[in-house]
C-alpha cells in the first residue's frame, strides 16, 4: 500500500508539473492579449494547476484498483490505466505548444510595429531573445517525444528529458526570478 501511495504521488507530481506549465502559458497569453483586464483568473489557475491533476489522478487510482492491481503499479501491461494520465499530459503540451505560438506571433506583430525602433537585425535579435527565453517557461521541449509512441523512443526521451527537463526550473529561476530587477 505504501509503495501504491507514493506512486500515486509521485504520477500526482509529475501531471501537476504539466498543469502549471499550462497555468504559466495561459497567464502569460492573457496577459498578453487582455491589456487592461482588471481581473487576475487566480482561483481559475489553483483549479487548473492542482485541481485537473487531482481529478484523474483519482480517476487513474480507481482504474488501477479495478483493472491491473498487481504489485507497485509500476508496470502497464494493460493501456487504458496509463491512457488516463497520459491524454490530459498530451492534451496540456498541445495546448501549450499552441500559447506559445500564439505569443511568438504576437511579440513578432509588437517588433514589426512602426512604433518600436531599431533595424530588422535587432528586432530578429529580440525575437530570438523572447523566444529562446520562453521555451523553458512553456516546457516547449516537451512536444519533441509527444507524438511518438512510448517503446519507439524511450532511450532519447529519458535522455533527453534528463538534460532539458531536469534544469528546467534552474533556467526559469535564474532568467525569471535572479536576473530580473523586479524581483
Amino acid at each position: 500500500v505504501g509503495c501504491k501511495a507514493i506512486l500515486v504521488f509521485f504520477q500526482y507530481g509529475v501531471m501537476a508539473n504539466f498543469y502549471w506549465l499550462l497555468v504559466e502559458g495561459l497567464y502569460l497569453h492573457i496577459l498578453l492579449v487582455l491589456i487592461f483586464s482588471p481581473n487576475r483568473h487566480f482561483t481559475v489557475y489553483l483549479l487548473i494547476g492542482w485541481g485537473i491533476p487531482t481529478i484523474f489522478i483519482i480517476t487513474w487510482t480507481v482504474t488501477r484498483i479495478i483493472l491491473e492491481d498487481t504489485g507497485c503499479w509500476d508496470t502497464n501491461e494493460h493501456g487504458g490505466p496509463w491512457w488516463v494520465i497520459r491524454i490530459p499530459i498530451l492534451i496540456s503540451i498541445i495546448v501549450n505548444f499552441i500559447l506559445f505560438i500564439s505569443i511568438i506571433r504576437i511579440l513578432l506583430q509588437k517588433l514589426r510595429s512602426p512604433d518600436v525602433g531599431g533595424n530588422d537585425q535587432s528586432q530578429y535579435k529580440r525575437l530570438a531573445k523572447s523566444t529562446l527565453l520562453l521555451i523553458p517557461l512553456f516546457g516547449v521541449h516537451y512536444t519533441v517525444f509527444v507524438l511518438f509512441p512510448d517503446r519507439s523512443s524511450n532511450n532519447y526521451k529519458i535522455i533527453f528529458e534528463l538534460c532539458l527537463g531536469s534544469f528546467q526550473g534552474l533556467i526559469v529561476a535564474v532568467l525569471y526570478c535572479f536576473l530580473n530587477s523586479e524581483v
